[in-house]
């Protein structure tokens, strides 16, 4: 399913993953490809969980965690952001983050954990126009660029621990949030750009996203990683090749002011806010994207 070629292959003696989030639907697709190279892995949920090929741990995302027996750590923990950013759902956002990793990073250094992967965002980088922003980009200003950056200062681990942070785009896959909206929108043929449609939308395919989070795990790579597509493609591209593949047109662009009216802070710093990201890390490690282009992600997503 997923074409992951080592570049620098790790020699972690303990193949036993944890995965936090793995109830989620990026995490259920991750424990799945996991298990099929090898790994073992246990995955962490509020409730308590049928143990089948993963086994599961209970954690509420407070205090600590056991981590006994884990050579390494997937962190996919995170209050979900496409809302309206009320003060209540700030705070939802800060503990879902920055809280919990401050908690997961005191409980890894009484561990034996030997890698860890935390779930950051490009929201780091800001609204940057027409500037690519490969990792070694600086970090960009506004609230969900404070927030990105809190939460991967939130790590605190020794330096015997490689750390990768996984600063992710918008992941598009069937059953996920982002394209369950987006599809129900352009279906009643009623979809359209957001505001002037020149933002870069930074993307990637839920397989491509699996992928390198598994590439960061098995190979020696650390610090940040942007997961987003090769291909940049600005908002109005991006709304084209979601018509054309639905056979739908996009004829109702949404106005900057009545988005940002409905959606507030959401919608200035995330829906129009341009941030041209380049997954470099990835590209210099010669990484096989299954979907490079928005062309053929959209093809696959319509598939039936």
């Amino acid at each position: 399913m997923f074409r992951i070629e080592p570049n620098m292959p790790c020699s972690m003696k303990n193949k036993t993953v944890g995965v936090i989030g793995a109830s989620g639907w990026i995490g259920a697709h991750l424990c799945k490809a996991l298990l099929a190279r090898g790994w073992d892995v246990t995955g962490f949920s509020r409730s308590q969980r049928e143990n089948g090929d993963v086994t599961w741990r209970q954690w509420d995302g407070e205090g600590v965690i056991d981590l006994e027996g884990l050579g390494a750590v997937i962190n996919l923990a995170g209050e979900a952001i496409d809302q309206r950013w009320t003060e209540k759902r700030k705070m939802a956002f800060r503990k879902s983050r920055v809280d919990l990793t401050e908690d997961l990073s005191e409980s890894i250094t009484k561990s034996d954990v030997e890698v860890l992967l935390n779930a950051s965002a490009i929201g780091i980088y800001g609204d940057r126009g027409d500037e690519n922003l490969p990792e070694s980009a600086s970090d960009g200003e506004g609230y969900l660029a404070g927030l990105c950056r809190d939460w991967e200062d939130a790590v605190e681990v020794p330096n015997s621990v490689r750390t990768v942070f996984l600063r992710t785009g918008v992941v598009l896959g069937k059953g996920g949030r982002a394209w369950d909206k987006m599809s129900g929108i352009f279906k009643w043929g009623i979809g359209g750009k957001l505001g002037n449609g020149r933002q870069w939308m930074p993307w990637i395919h839920l397989q491509d996203e699996i992928g390198g989070i598994i590439y960061g795990l098995e190979n020696h790579v650390r610090g940040p990683v942007n997961l987003v597509a090769p291909e940049s493609v600005r908002n109005a591209e991006f709304t084209r090749a979601v018509g054309h593949a639905m056979k739908r047109p996009t004829p109702f662009p949404a106005p900057a002011f009545a988005l940002k009216l409905f959606l507030g802070d959401f919608a200035k710093e995330g829906l129009l806010a341009s941030t041209k990201v380049v997954p470099q890390v990835l590209l210099d490690a010669e990484y096989a994207f299954e979907f490079p282009t928005i062309e053929k992600a959209m093809a696959e997503l319509v598939a039936t």
